[in-house]
Order: C-alpha cells, then sequence, then structure tokens
C-alpha cells in the first residue's frame, strides 16, 4: 500500500507541522537511512495524531514527547530495564541488533509502533510491529509504516494491541 491509498482515507493537512520538507534529513545512526515511507509520510504530514489515537515519532518536531530521537532513546532504555529486570517474562529483541525494534509510533493506551530492523544498512526492508502497553507480546507485521497504518485505518489488518473500537468511523489528522 501507498502513500497515495492513505492520503485518500487519511486527508493530509495542507500545511504539514513540522515536515521533512526543505530540510535535510538526519540519518537514524550513521549510515542508518530513515525509510522512504516514513519520510515521505512526515514531509506530507508533518506532526501530529492519526485519528486521535496514534502519534508517529518525527525528527523535526520540537516537543520532546513526540521527537524521534528523544523517544528512541527513550523507550529503547525502558524497554532494555524491562528486559534486565524479569527476564523470564520480557524478552524484546531491541535495535541496533538484527530483527530488533526500533520505535516509531505511540498510541494514546500507550501501546509502542515499532519498526523491526531486519537489514542495519537497508531501512527499506523493514517491518513493524507492536506492543501493547505493558505486554511482553510482540505482534509482527510484514509491513512498512505507512502500509501498515493504511491496513490498520481499512481494517483489513486486525491488530490484538489495538482496540476493538479503533479506528473511528471518522478518521481525521490532527496537526500537533
Amino acid at each position: 500500500m501507498t502513500l497515495s491509498v492513505l492520503n485518500s482515507i487519511l486527508t493530509p493537512p495542507n500545511f504539514p507541522n513540522e515536515s521533512g520538507i526543505s530540510n535535510v534529513w538526519p540519518s537514524i545512526d550513521e549510515g542508518l537511512s530513515f525509510p522512504r515511507d516514513y519520510i515521505a509520510f512526515i514531509n506530507r504530514y508533518g506532526t501530529g495524531r492519526i485519528a486521535d489515537f496514534i502519534a508517529i515519532f518525527n525528527p523535526f518536531t520540537t516537543n520532546y514527547d513526540l521527537d524521534f530521537f528523544e523517544q528512541k532513546k527513550s523507550i529503547i532504555e525502558d524497554f532494555n530495564y524491562l528486559n534486565n529486570e524479569d527476564p523470564e517474562y520480557f524478552k524484546y529483541n531491541l535495535y541496533p541488533k538484527i530483527n530488533g525494534l526500533l520505535p516509531i509510533g505511540v498510541t494514546d493506551n500507550g501501546d509502542c509502533i515499532f519498526w523491526v530492523v531486519s537489514d542495519l544498512k537497508d531501512s527499506e526492508t523493514w517491518g513493524t510491529a507492536i506492543i501493547a502497553s505493558r505486554s511482553p507480546d510482540v505482534e509482527y507485521f510484514d509491513e512498512n509504516i505507512t502500509s501498515l497504518l493504511t491496513g490498520l485505518l481499512l481494517r483489513k489488518i486486525r491488530s490484538g494491541s489495538l482496540p476493538n473500537s479503533f479506528p473511528p468511523k471518522n478518521v481525521t489528522f490532527e496537526k500537533i
């Protein structure tokens, strides 16, 4: 699924807040680029909330809670802490390991959305995953971030981590 399909169901703002357009895109880490679909998403939508429930992190935002780099560090530290505190219960494979989880977004319920970093040089091969708040279970999807969002909003992809009421009938994007 492409960004154009997402645009048809989730109307992008006319003037996105903190988009990457006319900015030099940073690397995730040295030599590791952001996936192209994510770059296109941030360029088109900027910082905001999807369906009054999901926020995708943005490397250009001034909002600490939505800043990609701040949340990458914070969430990986939190999940590493859980792994260390109760290794029998929590067994998260985290970035920078191969197939490690790299945070890309959150829900209002505290669920985390991740990229699954299957290749440390080619971000175009990455899938996605969702971990429900306070759950040891990882739900994997063979989708990039825009196809995951599109599938969730069209109810073609169901996630056991998200409420049955998601998405609402009126799906909007609200700039933050």
